[in-house]
């Protein structure tokens, strides 16, 4: 598999997710503090897809 295509979807998943989350879950917080949520929520949501992907690479050898 390509590895452009899998860090895109693994870029678009995290933004999308990250963004859900704060505009759902944080909606009464400060314009800075979704920002800082954003973040956090974006890179939580990048390292468990590389964990995941990890692990299914690992099993399918």
């Amino acid at each position: 598999m390509n590895y452009a295509i899998v860090g895109t979807f693994m870029l678009s998943v995290a933004t999308l997710g990250g963004w859900l989350i704060v505009r759902y879950r944080d909606a009464s917080k400060l314009k800075q503090v979704k920002w800082a949520l954003f973040v956090l929520y974006f890179w939580i949501l990048n390292f468990l897809q590389l964990i995941i992907l990890a692990l299914v690479h690992f099993l399918q050898r």
